[in-house]
């Protein structure tokens, strides 16, 4: 099931596809020089809005807004800005995010000040789109002790869509006395006056906020819930916490698919890529205010159109990613899917069958020199049935060359653009292959096979439009999986998260237990998650974290008006509270993952407030769990490996190394300082003797005693130390021998 289906820009989804299709057969004015300016999306935009027009002329007048990035040099004036309506909202050095009429993207591009003008559709939430499951057991399971880093003084920073902002699970504990939440900007709120924000408007207040109760999103969403649960989550009065509770929440709420009928048609083109970018800005402006770092965590994606189609949008996270903001991103859920063929230059040709359920089918190529294009029809093995023959060199620079093939009463329409690129390696070409069929293009049983002596040769799809083997024709089965990491996750600038299954089914409020164990190995890789390399090489994912049946908080707005919505039969609990009906619920997919990560690293930020990605990554390196010892790290399937919270917080401060300390909790036994007291809770009586050592963070040891428990609870006076953190380390049966972190 998918319940939040992928985001056009807003419209890529619903209407993207029509769009592309019109573009293809439609002639559009260009200025010299304006087109190369522009991204891939962009272009499709304005075309469509072009369309738009000629078919209702009545609406000529209509000044439709879109949200750009903006690269310019100084020469830029604020006249040349006015004179295209053009409005900045933010600026990182010649990068900055603006809005103005669709209408005025071209002509503002032919500016010789202006170098770029990009955008790109907006995120899909990135849960499972196999099945509704979820839940891993969260990082801490709630517990009487409070543990030396929960996130205190760092602002976990979340962008998504559905929040339920009166949960009980964004107090600071069950008597709901500290409410969390500081500032909420959500984009589709009717916009008040602010000329912060191109949309929506900011609440900020317990008061504000709890009047507000969710965001307009909330009674059709409920994905930011949970997945703010996941990464900081009090857990009410439940085993069901997050990671980083101790923390502030500063939270986004941007638009998906299911929210087009929520916004204003006029507006749809404001809501971007740099809308997104602009609400990561929003959450560090936030953090940088209270003199606090910050992570902030995505738990959406788009498939891009080329990596480097998104160059300012990756430079401009860059730019936001400084000593203390880290991003973190979820991969995407695309893991089972082909989208890419390779055709290296030593090798006469390769080639994949086309695989879609569309009658409208994007695909791309990548070729450093000549090459030669075929469409081959089969009806059965042996040769084609029908081919269509097309040769590179004539495809001109920005204009669109189609042709059809005929297979008996079907029609394939093809047209293809060639798109020099500044982007990527000399000499190469990006060619956008678009494919019009009159039924679903799978039926067809249409191979794309491509060669050219001496040249090297990528073909793209998307989890949408993919690639598959045919046993028709062997020779063409060389598609193969990897290359469908979404953006941004696939920026240099962010930590791109994986999903790993541990709890492979769980059992709902109704008492029924729910089996997700086929195709799962506990601790490995999900078969749905998304895998590198990116499509400009970089290994990708960064790192792994638990992502299957992830048990988090879910809006009771949401399931206050939608009573039968599938997804509810996976709530594991329901409770009262002032009134209205609150859940727990389990969920599955990249997006549990990511704030997994995203709460770790806000302990991480704790211990060492200014850490940066490049560090982020070194502890990565030092204490990830490498699921498949036959491996190399990092790679693209599991990046450095499975995240270790607490063996990374001994690596920051700098005891990971200290003989005698574990690098990991114990799992029987709690502890808890306390009053000058130590107190360690077992879950059964130890049956050996029990060695109890407290480790400075220089690794000086300063206490250290032998016992044999006569029960389940040991209390200890502690010995007169300085305020500080360190290391209890318990040394005895297996389940009872770990470390723990205190704060004195």
């Amino acid at each position: 099931m998918q319940r939040n289906s992928g985001v056009t820009g807003i419209f890529w989804e619903m209407t993207g596809i029509l769009i592309l299709v019109c573009s293809l057969y439609t002639s559009v004015a260009w200025a010299e020089g304006a087109n190369s300016k522009l991204s891939p999306w962009l272009r499709d935009a304005i075309s469509a809005h072009q369309q738009a027009k000629r078919r209702a002329p009545a609406n000529e007048g209509e000044q439709r807004l879109t949200t750009v990035f903006l690269q310019t040099t100084e020469t830029l004036t604020d006249e040349i800005l006015s004179q295209h309506n053009c409005h900045i909202y933010a600026q990182l050095g010649d990068i900055a995010i603006a809005t103005l009429p669709l209408d005025q993207v071209a002509a503002l591009a032919q500016q010789p000040s202006v170098m770029r003008i990009e955008a790109n559709q907006t995120a899909h939430t990135t849960m499972d789109t196999t099945a509704i499951v979820t839940h891993t057991q969260p990082a801490y399971t709630a517990t009487a002790q409070h543990p030396a880093f929960t996130g205190d003084g760092v602002v976990v920073g979340l962008m998504d869509v559905g929040f339920d902002l009166t949960h009980p699970n964004f107090y600071s504990d069950a008597t709901l006395s500290s409410y969390r939440i500081k500032a909420f900007w959500d984009q589709l709120a009717p916009r008040n006056g602010d000329s912060r924000f191109p949309v929506g408007r900011e609440f900020t207040g317990a008061d504000e906020l709890l009047a507000q109760g969710c965001a307009v999103d909330g009674r059709k969403q409920t994905h930011g819930t949970h997945t703010l649960g996941i990464a900081a989550g009090s857990g009410y009065d439940t085993n069901y916490r997050g990671i980083a509770f101790g923390s502030d929440l500063c939270l986004v709420n941007n638009a998906v698919s299911n929210d087009i009928d929520l916004i204003d048609k006029a507006d749809i083109d404001l809501y971007t890529s740099a809308t997104d970018a602009l609400g990561f800005k929003y959450i560090f402006d936030y953090a940088d205010s209270q003199g606090k770092p910050c992570v902030a965590s995505f738990s959406e994606g788009y498939t891009p159109y080329f990596d480097q189609d998104d160059l300012l949008y990756s430079t401009f996270l860059d730019r936001l990613c400084t000593p203390g903001h880290i991003i973190v991103v979820s991969a995407g859920n695309d893991g089972a899917a082909r989208c890419y063929f390779e055709k290296p230059a030593e090798a006469a040709s390769a080639g994949a069958f086309l695989f879609s359920s569309k009658k409208d089918s994007p695909y791309r190529l990548k070729a450093d020199g000549p090459m030669l294009l075929h469409l081959h029809a089969y009806r059965g093995s042996g040769a084609p049935y029908a081919s269509l023959h097309l040769n590179a060199a004539h495809f001109a620079t920005d204009k669109s060359y189609t042709d059809t093939l005929f297979v008996d009463s079907d029609t394939c329409a093809v047209s293809i653009t060639a798109m020099p690129s500044a982007f990527t390696g000399e000499g190469e070409t990006i060619y956008h292959l678009n494919i019009h069929t009159n039924r679903p293009l799978y039926e067809l049983n249409i191979a794309l096979a491509v060669e050219g002596t001496g040249t090297h040769i990528e073909a793209f799809g998307r989890p949408s439009y993919t690639f598959t083997d045919n046993s028709m024709a062997p020779e063409w089965n060389d598609a193969t999986y990897g290359h469908n990491i979404l953006g941004p996750a696939y920026f240099p600038s962010v930590i791109c998260v994986g999903s790993t299954s541990h709890r492979l089914g769980f059992w709902n409020y109704q008492g029924q237990y729910r089996d997700y164990s086929s195709g799962r190995v506990k601790g490995m890789r999900t078969l749905h998650s998304s895998m590198g390399p990116t499509i400009s090489g970089l290994v990708k994912p960064d790192v792994m974290a638990p992502g299957d049946n992830i048990i988090s908080s879910y809006s009771s707005y949401y399931e206050e008006s939608n009573p039968t919505a599938s997804d509810i039969d996976s709530d594991v609990a329901h409770f009262e509270l002032n009134g209205r009906t609150y859940a727990w619920n389990s969920n599955a997919g990249t997006s549990m993952a990511c704030p997994v990560v995203a709460g770790v690293i806000a302990l991480w930020l704790q211990a060492k407030p200014d850490l940066t990605r490049q560090q982020v990554l070194d502890i990565f390196s030092r204490t990830c769990r490498q699921p498949d010892a036959t491996l190399d790290y990092p790679n693209n399937q599991y990046g450095y490996g499975e995240i270790d919270g607490y063996r990374g917080l001994l690596d920051i401060l700098g005891i990971d190394g200290i003989d005698g300390i574990s690098h990991h909790q114990p799992r029987h036994a709690t502890i808890c300082a306390h009053d000058g007291l130590l107190d360690i809770h077992f879950a059964q009586q130890p049956t050996t003797a029990v060695s109890i050592s407290i480790v400075d963070m220089s690794g000086r040891c300063l206490y250290r005693q032998q016992l044999q428990p006569t029960g389940s609870h040991v209390t200890l006076s502690l010995p007169h130390i300085a305020a500080g953190i360190y290391a209890v380390q318990l040394t005895g049966d297996s389940h009872i021998t770990g470390s723990q972190l205190i704060r004195l």
